[in-house]
């Protein structure tokens, strides 16, 4: 792979900016390391990272895959998107949980994670989020 020495300059830049990540001081040098003939193997052992990561930034680089550049930040927060708990989802936990189920004294998370069909991890969280306490809840109801 070649790099022209603009593009070794600015990785460098990268590698050398104590205000760069850990992760993209590594994407930069997997980069320059590809660039200096080194091998996928090499490179993964060299920097402690597995050889896929190595393959994956060989291809990001190279065009292969639609990304424009190596250095490009991941969105805010990494994991799974935010589509299960949404705002309208967590309007209608707070509506639910406010009133009296038909069948009890007071909502269990279980019960409440039933009525707005949702995981009850999913349920848990969106009362934690919400500062609700379903043990004070019955109080209320009167």
């Amino acid at each position: 792979m070649i790099l022209s020495p603009a593009q070794r300059n600015e990785l460098k830049r990268v590698v050398d900016n104590p205000d760069s990540s850990d992760k993209e001081k590594c994407r930069a040098l997997i980069v320059l390391l590809l660039g200096e003939g080194l091998s996928n193997k090499d490179i993964a052992k060299r920097l402690n990272v597995h050889e896929n990561t190595v393959i994956k930034w060989r291809s990001r680089w190279t065009g292969e895959e639609e990304i424009p550049s190596i250095l490009d930040k991941p969105t805010e927060s990494s994991g799974r998107p935010r589509d299960v708990l949404t705002i309208s989802k967590l309007d209608e936990i707070k509506k639910v949980s406010g009133s009296r189920p038909k069948d009890a004294d007071r909502w269990t998370v279980r019960s409440l994670a039933k009525a707005v069909d949702l995981p009850i991890a999913t349920t848990q969280r969106a009362l934690v989020e919400l500062d609700i306490d379903l043990m004070l809840q019955s109080s209320t109801y009167e």
